[in-house]
């Protein structure tokens, strides 16, 4: 068996994929940056604050280098 599509696409279809995904991206981005302002004008920018600290503390344990991990390698 081989890797290969089933399907070669045009240079036209491809193009087209990619524009089309720009366009959603940036709807998404749009999403993001109303829903933020909405919530920051009914909460207040304390909570929202300490809200998005909070994320960037908890992705930063879930993403972040354990430095206790390359003692052990060494």
């Amino acid at each position: 068996m081989t890797n290969l599509p089933e399907k070669i696409y045009t240079e036209t279809e491809v193009e087209r994929a990619r524009n089309t995904a720009q366009l959603v991206g940036w709807a998404q981005g749009a999403g993001v940056v109303i829903g933020a302002g909405i919530l920051w004008s009914l909460l207040g920018w304390i909570p929202v604050l300490l809200g998005v600290g909070a994320v960037g503390w908890i992705g930063y344990k879930i993403f972040g280098r354990d430095k206790g991990d390359d003692d052990a390698e060494l």
